[in-house]
């Protein structure tokens, strides 16, 4: 697949973009605190707090990802435990009932396939753990990307509805390619040291200045470098 170019021809700087967030939004680190990935302690919480995290805030997020977990200390303890009472705890994320089914139908298979509640198995082998996580139930490509990413420290770039949405102002991107396909291609792109933080720095602008209606040009960081401002 062909790497889209900018205006100049050449490929975008990241890093410049990297900085120009950094500077206006606040390091990555500070702004990560507010996903339940930074509250995370193993590879296989980050597969479940990720699938939280879908189609709904932060804030809704992060009050079901602490339930969660004074709910329960032990992964194991979510499938003794049921589908109901899950659906109940993790409520305040919307979706409760299909997002419980779809997070002990991922437990359920992580034990099968490895006798415990662990993906460390896959830790060293990102080829094998994008295959193996692609291939669960619920998960898609972004959802195994930030697993990879956060839960691996391996570098894959997760595309989401406000990446995806950047990447296509900003002209990264060609209007017809889906979230999957733009996430390939920023993986080739984009330097290893900077996807987590850019990928948090994308999201959080998404949210506050490049929304999908009424976006915030006249403020967005990113306005000097955008061919639609």
């Amino acid at each position: 697949m062909m790497k889209e170019r900018d205006q100049t021809g050449s490929y975008p700087d990241f890093m410049k973009v990297y900085q120009l967030l950094s500077q206006s939004l606040g390091e990555p680190d500070g702004l990560h605190e507010s996903s339940p990935l930074a509250h995370c302690r193993s590879s296989l919480e980050i597969l479940v707090a990720t699938m939280l995290t879908q189609a709904t805030s932060d804030r809704n997020a992060l009050t079901a990802w602490h339930r969660f977990q004074e709910a329960y200390p032990r992964l194991e303890m979510v499938v003794e435990a049921g589908a109901d009472a899950l659906a109940e705890v993790i409520r305040p994320a919307g979706m409760a009932v299909q997002r419980s089914r779809a997070i002990l139908a991922v437990l359920t298979k992580v034990k099968e396939d490895f006798g415990e509640y662990s993906l460390d198995s896959l830790a060293d082998d990102p080829e094998r753990a994008w295959q193996y996580l692609t291939a669960l139930p619920g998960v898609g490509p972004k959802t195994a990307a930030c697993t990879l990413l956060f839960g691996f420290n391996h570098p894959f770039f997760p595309v989401d509805v406000h990446i995806e949405r950047i990447m296509k102002r900003m002209k990264w991107a060609s209007p017809k390619m889906n979230p999957a396909e733009i996430q390939r291609m920023m993986g080739e792109m984009i330097p290893a040291q900077l996807m987590g933080g850019l990928h948090i720095l994308l999201l959080n602008l998404g949210r506050t200045h490049c929304r999908p209606t009424r976006p915030d040009c006249a403020h967005c960081p990113l306005a000097g470098e955008c061919p639609g401002v």
